[in-house]
This record gives structure tokens, C-alpha cells and sequence, in this order.
């Protein structure tokens, strides 16, 4: 049902697309189109009374032509001829580009652009230019109106600046010619200045059309929203579209594939039988490649029907590009793909230490699962590039994932004893004596080497009596001090939780005769950890004194020097002080 969705969806943003093409500019009203007939009469008229001047001035320089073409015809020496050639070429000069003008503003065509014709000769250079040039010039005639408008203004500014310095020119031979009285000077100077004028009045013409585009330009100004829809006609008109068409067609086959991949494998009975067999990693690993491969077939097949060209050459380039970046990149691919297919580092099912903590491979993918049971949100997903440098192993079905679990109390390196409350990938929290908690990282918590108390745990203790009872250290203290300490402990409530219990002579100490007290304990009262020690400790001391052993002194080592001895030292420490003074 949802691929059915996915295909009409598809066909509705072709049709939209196809409704942009054949309709680039749409929903104009009547008062747009009454207001546009408006601006046309009142264009064609500007364009009649500009046409009318240029056509004056080519009817003058044509004539004048004729007359120099009669004048040339009538002088007989050489020098003549050669002096009416040169006027004549100039005036053909001159007339060349009216005419150009003439053409342009009644055709409304750039005629430069018209006739160039293509160029033949095979370039790299070229060829390149001519492969991206097309999108080129679609990104600046997005951008051609204002630059257009701006060349216009030069243009207008250039031929006001040529006329001011025509008219200084003029001046200036009218100046001169006012204080000449030789005729043929002045003749000169007449004929100069009539020269100035006709350039007078052809720099006025090209002025008077350069103003006319202009205004004929800025009279075309659209609103910021008309402008806006203009550059996403021309960019939805033929590049645009078949961009925007060829990159959702890419999308679309590769989600359909990755979506009819998922169903499959959810909803196949091989998958969920022999999921780790290698022919299935190997079909899952070829299926992610068609899938890429077939999105980007996609993706160029609709350029090809579309008959971009430019962009498709574009989308080649960059495909070889990709490829040839890939191999510096093949190493790294190869790796991720033993481990696709489960014969790399890491495997299946086996166990990795990652961040310090031991973890359970549960499937290798492009985001591979791993799990601690015993962690509270024990469950990351780590892409293959963070396994390429982790080693997996075997493991034993009564191999310990961390050394404690939640409730249980456990007790650190540093003394602190307390119940584990939570333990997660990230910090372990402890509920110590009083209530409060302490939070360590969990990999700080480890670097604590925690004894887990939970299950069986033992108390020590060390006693010394004094030498003086040396006859029955042996025989008599061991037995009465574990007789004495057992009744002790029933007595304080641990009768069901005592598992074991002895007492045995340890050693010959400087000043006392020692004996270690050794006590074994459920679980269930391993809160009582350093309670137990301080009771045993009681119990032993009671002991002592009910039966009359005494308990030995810190022995302080006094050591003696002789009178001349001493002397001889205050002497040596008086002769330094005065040395020092």
C-alpha cells in the first residue's frame, strides 16, 4: 500500500512539473494583461520617434556620401582623390553603427549575439567552458536585468561625458576662429568645425538610443515577489527541473529499496533462522551496493529523457570523480565489509571490551548492536568504522559482564562501602551509610577494583594478648577467643548468618602474640561490615579481661650516649655556629 503511495506521488510531482514547463508563467489577471497593453503603445511609441531620428541621421550621412562619392568623381589629381576616400570611409564609419541601431531597435535583437556562428576547432578549454557554460549563463540571466541596466547607465554617462567635450572642443574653434582675419585659416576652421558638429550630432543620436534603452529597460521593473517568480520560471523552465526531478528520483528509488529491504527482512523466515549465514551477509552487503547503484541509474535516466546533456556529462564527471576518490578509500571499505560479513575482528555473538566494559556482539551492521545485560540501558550502536580496531572472542556461558549488579553492596578501594542503586554505561551510583549517594564513572568505579559483598563475604581481624601468657597462647586463647567471639555474635542477632568461623595463632609480633579472627557471613547483612569488625574486636577485648590476658604496650627504643660522647658533639656544634657567624 505504501509503495502505491510512493508511485502516485511521484506522478504528481512529474505532472507539476510537466504544468511548469508548458505554463511558465501562470495565474495573470485581467488587469495585469489591460496593464501591460498600456505600457506596450506607450513603448512602440518611444520606439517610432527614436527609430524616426536615427533614420534622420543615416538619410544626412548618406547624402553626404553621395556628395562626396559626385566630388570624387569630378577632382583630378591624386591628393584630392586620396583626402575625399579618407572623408568617405570615415562617414562609413559612421553610418555603420546607426544602421546597427536602426537593425537592433526595430528588431529587438542583439545582433552581435545573432550572427556569431560556433566555433569549430577542437579545446579541452573550450570543450569544458561549453559543458559548464549553459549553467553559467541560466545563474546569469537570473542576474543579467540589473547588470544589463548598469552597462546602460555607463553607456548614457560615457556619451554625456563625450558631448560636454565636444562642445568645449566647439568652443574653443569658434574662440579661435572670431580672432583669425587670414580666409584660409578661417576656411579651415569652419570646415573643422562643422566636423565636430556632425560628431556632435552622431554622439547625440547614440545617446538619445542609449537613453531609450534605458527608460525602455527601467520601465520594464517588476516587484521584488514578479522578479522572485521570474527567476524560478527560468530555473524551473529546463535545468531546474530536470535537477530537481533526476535528485528526487535518486531519493525515491533508494528509500523504496531500503523500505521493501526492511519489510523483507522483518518478515522473512531465513532471515530470522539463518541470519549469520554468510550467503545472507553476502546478499545483504550486494543489496546495499544495487541499492546506491540503482538510485544513481535512476537519477540518470530521468537526465537522459529529459535530454540534459550538460548536466548529465556533469553527473558522469562526478561520478568517475567518486570512483576515482574511492581508491584511497578501498582499504577501509574492504575492512567494513568483512565485518559485513562476519569475517573480520569482530563477530557475531562473541565479546569486545569497548570503552573499558565488556560488551555482547548482537548483530554486525552499518550501525552494529551491542549489549551488556547487566547495565541499566546496556545498549549502544556503534557504526563499523568504530569496530575496525577492536578484537572479539569467544566467551563462556558463566563469564561475569560486570562485577556487580544493581542492589547488591559492594566495597572500594577507598573504604567507601554501599549499595548499588543504579549502574549504567556511563557512572554507577552507590546509596552509602546515612542514605547518601555517591556517583562515580563507570570506569572510575572499575579502577576501584569493587568487592562485591552480596553473596559471601569474610571479616578479619587481628588481636595481640602479651608474652606473659606464652604458656597458653596456644591451647587455652585460640579456643576460649572463638568460643567467646560465636556466643558474641548469637548474641548480637548474626546467628543465622555466621557461615563459618575460627580462630588461629598468626604470628610472634615485636611485642605481642597475635591471633587472627576469621569470620564468614552471608550476604544478607553486608551493610555490617565494619560493624562486625568493631563487635569482634569487643568480643576479644571482653574476653581478655574475663579470663585476665593483658593486652601489650607500644615498646618505645631509648638509646643512650656517653659524657665524652656528648661533649664531643656540642663542641663540633659550636665551632659550626661560629664558623657560620
Amino acid at each position: 500500500m505504501k509503495i502505491k503511495v510512493f508511485l502516485i506521488a511521484l506522478l504528481i510531482v512529474i505532472s507539476s512539473f510537466t504544468c511548469l514547463k508548458d505554463n511558465p508563467v501562470c495565474g495573470q489577471t485581467e488587469n495585469q494583461k489591460s496593464y501591460e497593453t498600456k505600457e506596450l503603445i506607450a513603448t512602440k511609441k518611444n520606439t517610432l520617434e527614436t527609430l524616426m531620428s536615427v533614420s534622420q541621421l543615416i538619410t544626412e550621412l548618406e547624402k553626404e556620401i553621395e556628395n562626396k562619392k559626385t566630388n570624387l568623381r569630378e577632382v583630378k589629381t591624386h591628393e584630392e582623390k586620396s583626402e575625399i576616400t579618407k572623408e568617405i570611409d570615415k562617414l562609413n564609419e559612421r553610418l555603420e553603427p546607426l544602421k546597427t541601431n536602426f537593425e537592433e531597435i526595430a528588431t529587438g535583437l542583439d545582433l552581435e549575439t545573432f550572427y556569431q556562428k560556433p566555433q569549430k576547432r577542437f579545446d579541452w578549454k573550450e570543450e569544458i567552458q561549453t559543458l559548464i557554460g549553459p549553467i553559467v549563463n541560466d545563474l546569469k540571466n537570473m542576474t543579467a536585468r540589473p547588470r544589463l541596466i548598469e552597462n546602460m547607465r555607463m553607456q548614457v554617462a560615457y556619451y554625456e561625458n563625450q558631448i560636454s567635450l565636444i562642445q568645449n572642443a566647439l568652443e574653443n574653434i569658434h574662440t579661435i576662429t572670431d580672432q583669425v582675419k587670414d580666409n584660409t585659416l578661417k576656411n579651415q576652421l569652419l570646415e573643422l568645425k562643422n566636423i565636430w558638429y556632425t560628431k556632435e550630432k552622431q554622439i547625440s543620436s547614440q545617446l538619445t538610443v542609449a537613453k531609450y534603452q534605458l527608460t525602455d529597460k527601467l520601465s520594464e521593473r517588476k516587484t521584488f515577489f514578479e522578479s522572485g517568480k521570474d527567476i524560478v520560471r527560468v530555473f524551473f523552465k529546463s535545468r531546474g527541473r530536470n535537477f530537481i526531478l533526476s535528485v528526487f528520483a535518486f531519493f525515491f528509488v533508494f528509500f523504496l529499496l531500503r523500505y521493501i529491504h526492511r519489510h523483507i527482512y522483518k518478515g522473512s523466515i531465513i532471515h530470522k533462522t539463518v541470519a549469520g549465514s554468510f550467503y545472507i551477509r553476502l546478499a545483504e552487503v550486494l543489496y546495499q551496493v544495487l541499492t546506491f547503484v540503482g538510485a544513481t541509474g535512476a537519477m540518470l535516466t530521468v537526465l537522459y529523457l529529459c535530454g540534459d546533456w550538460v548536466l548529465l556529462s556533469i553527473a558522469f564527471i562526478f561520478i568517475l570523480g567518486l570512483i576515482w576518490t574511492a581508491k584511497q578509500t578501498l582499504p577501509r571499505f574492504y575492512e567494513q565489509a568483512t565485518l559485513l560479513l562476519n569475517l573480520g575482528s569482530v563477530k557475531e555473538n562473541e565479546r569486545v571490551i569497548y570503552n573499558g566494559l565488556p560488551w555482547r556482539v548482537v548483530t554486525l551492521h552499518f550501525n552494529s548492536l551491542l549489549v551488556n545485560p547487566e547495565l541499566t540501558g546496556g545498549r549502544i550502536r556503534l557504526p563499523l568504522n568504530k569496530l575496525k580496531d577492536i578484537r572479539s572472542r569467544p566467551y563462556h556461558h558463566n563469564e561475569p559482564w560486570f562485577p556487580c549488579k544493581e542492589n547488591d553492596w559492594v566495597i572500594l578501594a577507598d573504604g567507601t562501602i554501599g549499595k548499588v542503586a543504579i549502574q549504567t554505561p556511563e557512572a554507577v551510583q552507590l546509596v552509602v551509610e546515612g542514605g547518601s549517594t555517591k556517583t562515580y564513572h563507570t570506569a572510575e568505579f572499575l579502577n576501584q577494583k569493587p568487592l562485591n559483598l552480596s553473596k559471601n563475604f569474610c571479616v578479619w581481624v587481628t588481636f595481640g594478648i602479651d608474652y606473659q601468657h606464652q604458656a597458653v597462647c596456644i591451647t587455652e586463647v585460640p579456643q576460649k577467643l572463638k568460643e567467646a567471639v560465636k556466643a558474641g555474635l548469637i548474641n548480637e542477632g548474626y546467628q543465622d548468618t555466621i557461615l563459618n568461623l575460627n580462630v588461629e595463632f598468626k604470628e610472634v609480633a615485636d611485642t605481642s602474640l597475635d591471633y587472627l579472627i576469621f569470620v564468614e557471613c552471608s550476604g544478607k547483612i553486608a551493610k555490617d561490615y565494619y560493624k562486625l569488625s568493631r563487635i569482634i574486636q569487643k568480643i576479644a577485648l571482653d574476653t581478655c579481661n574475663k579470663h585476665g590476658w593483658k593486652i601489650p604496650l607500644t615498646t618505645y627504643t631509648v638509646h643512650t650516649v656517653s659524657s665524652h660522647d656528648w661533649l664531643l658533639n656540642l663542641y663540633n656544634r659550636l665551632t659550626d655556629y661560629i664558623s657560620f657567624k
